[in-house]
């Protein structure tokens, strides 16, 4: 139930921050983690909104075999190689819960959510990202951490910058 509670708290935050911030944007993602707690062995969920031609390379519905292919392609990457793009604290371990397309006319975007568990506490610990190496045309990610008590809010360009996780 906590865990409910906390996710659907991001959830609620994140669209309030997608309303107030600039529109769909190409190279620009937003992302949300959340933690019930940093002490024990946490658990959480991430979720990651991005444009679609960021990942996958355009933005239509996939049609033909070949664009079928390459959006399948794309998101079994972004499934596979998330941790390499959210390097969370040794011992904790993100699979993945939903990754889909959502087609709105003309735009369409990438929604991804994880489920995570640590196996240790991540109080003083950090987070850093890896999201161009593994999508290139990500150059920015808005990222807002929900850690326990702690509410922290990142602007990540070009993979610079790290989150620390309160003590």
């Amino acid at each position: 139930m906590v865990r409910f509670v906390l996710f659907c708290t991001l959830t609620v935050s994140l669209c309030a921050q997608q309303r107030g911030h600039k529109a769909h944007e190409h190279g620009h993602a937003k992302l949300a983690i959340a933690f019930e707690t940093t002490t024990g062995m946490p658990t959480g969920a991430v979720e990651l909104e991005s444009p679609a031609e960021s990942i996958i390379g355009f933005e239509y519905v996939a049609k033909t075999p070949a664009d079928k292919a390459k959006q399948e392609k794309a998101l079994a990457t972004l499934k596979t190689r998330f941790g390499e793009m959210v390097i969370l604290p040794a011992g904790c371990k993100m699979t993945p819960a939903k990754v889909e397309v959502h087609v709105d006319g003309q735009h369409s975007e990438v929604h991804a959510e994880f489920n995570v568990k640590c196996a240790g506490p991540i109080a003083g610990k950090s987070i850093s990202f890896g999201f161009s190496k593994v999508f290139p045309k990500i150059d920015e990610v808005e990222v807002q951490l929900l850690a326990g008590a702690q509410q922290a809010k990142l602007e990540v360009e070009k993979d610079k910058g790290t989150l620390q996780i309160a003590k």
